[in-house]
């Protein structure tokens, strides 16, 4: 009895310390429909995909985003290290650009001013956000090396569980931040990804989930729970105000501006809801300004990064295949709490491949795809075009099963579009 007593009082002090953090509520089930897995099946060249593979070894340590400067002649590179790297395009030697207060994730040049630089900084995976500096947007400026922060405080809005909204440019209840407004704020909790509007002057940050003391580290129970924590900000370089333009979301990840000739400026934006596994378009102007779309659900990996290539149409980076098991879980939520309270690591073994979605210009059709498991690739966390060839970020979660240092290039061949 004293024996059965023991492994009871062990079993719950485990189910309470390994529980979630409070503010990670479950959604309900989600049936994922598999019409665009077969559509995905169809354009797939994961056999090819290995012999097009090119790595270049150097001291970098595992990257989660780059961005091609100087015409294409060098990539600035977002390191594990908590470092900003320069690439020579030619070459590919590597070397530290410059070392930050915290981990930057996604990276994107100004437009009009090749001296500077915007990057997401978050805490990096198994170290939180620290106290040394907040999470937020920030700018390097190339010259001199120096980092400014722009974004580390955003309006407080309703924090209660909603259906998913979206504010119009011309929406006077958007929440907003900035000289000569007043209310609430709070720290930014988790910056992930951004873009930059074609004049330069709009920022578009993603906070993929919110709650305090919240850090990278919490991704693998979000994107487990579906809880809608998810948020895209749009920060005014001109007014210094950062609005709210859509809340109420699943893990908001990947922004990518859509192109909008003959308009004045911007009407929608595209983002990732990597949880989902969906592509999803904000409409900011026009006909249906205040909406969102559906674009494309059902993919088949949890969509990172996304950039656009010469011909208009999207890389999106595949961070993780799918899966069987977290499929079943989003069809069954009440065994979340208990999947939830595995060790991280052992549920990141489960992910397997890594790979690659290219879709068409509006986001709605798969033109190729790949998926690979194998040495040079643990995890895809974006996927940039060049002339040479497809440069991809590549991270891992995974104790143990470090991205190999260097860098990773897709040739161009027949295959890809």
């Amino acid at each position: 009895m004293i024996r059965v007593g023991l492994a009871l009082l062990a079993g719950i002090v485990w189910w309470k310390r390994s529980a979630p953090r409070p503010e990670i509520s479950l959604g309900g089930p989600l049936v994922i429909d598999e019409s665009t897995a077969a559509v995905i099946a169809g354009v797939d060249h994961s056999a090819d995909f290995a012999e097009g593979l090119q790595r270049f070894p150097s001291d970098l340590p595992g990257i989660d985003d780059l961005v091609l400067v100087d015409g294409g002649a060098t990539a600035l590179v977002t390191a594990t290290d908590r470092r900003i790297w320069t690439v020579d395009a030619r070459t590919h030697a590597a070397e530290p650009f410059v070392e930050l207060p915290l981990m930057a994730y996604g990276l994107h040049a100004a437009p009009h001013d090749p001296d500077q630089v915007y990057f997401c900084g978050s805490g990096s995976y198994g170290a939180g956000n620290g106290v040394a500096a907040a999470p937020g947007l920030y700018r390097l400026t190339r010259h001199d090396r120096a980092i400014e922060p722009l974004v580390l405080e955003v309006p407080v809005d309703d924090p209660r569980p909603r259906s998913p909204v979206v504010y119009a440019d011309d929406d006077p209840s958007a929440p907003e931040a900035g000289p000569g407004t007043s209310g609430p704020r709070r720290r930014l909790a988790v910056c992930d990804n951004l873009d930059v509007s074609e004049d330069g002057r709009r920022i578009y940050l993603s906070e993929p989930f919110d709650y305090p003391g919240a850090s990278p580290d919490d991704a693998v129970d979000e994107a487990i729970a579906l809880s809608p924590n998810g948020r895209l900000w749009r920060h005014d370089l001109d007014t210094g105000t950062t609005r709210l333009i859509a809340a109420g979301f699943y893990f908001i990840n990947a922004v990518l501006i859509d192109p909008h000739p003959g308009r004045p400026r911007e009407e929608s934006v595209l983002v990732s809801q990597t949880s989902m596994f969906r592509l999803t378009r904000f409409h900011l102007g026009g006909p249906g300004a205040g909406t969102a779309d559906v674009v494309l659900d059902g993919i088949t990996g949890m969509a990172d990064g996304m950039d656009r290539d010469a011909d208009g149409r999207i890389w999106v980076a595949l961070f993780a295949e799918r899966g069987r098991l977290l499929t079943w879980l989003h069809a069954h939520p009440r065994v979340k709490p208990l999947v939830m309270r595995l060790p991280a690591r052992l549920l990141l073994r489960q992910a397997g491949r890594t790979g690659v979605l290219v879709v068409s210009p509006d986001g709605s059709t798969p033109l190729w795809s790949a998926m690979y498991g194998g040495p040079e690739l643990v995890s895809v966390a974006s996927a940039v075009p060049a002339p040479g060839g497809i440069y991809l970020a590549n991270e891992s979660l995974t104790p143990g099963r470090e991205a190999a240092p260097g860098v990773v290039r897709l040739r161009w061949s027949a295959g890809l579009p």
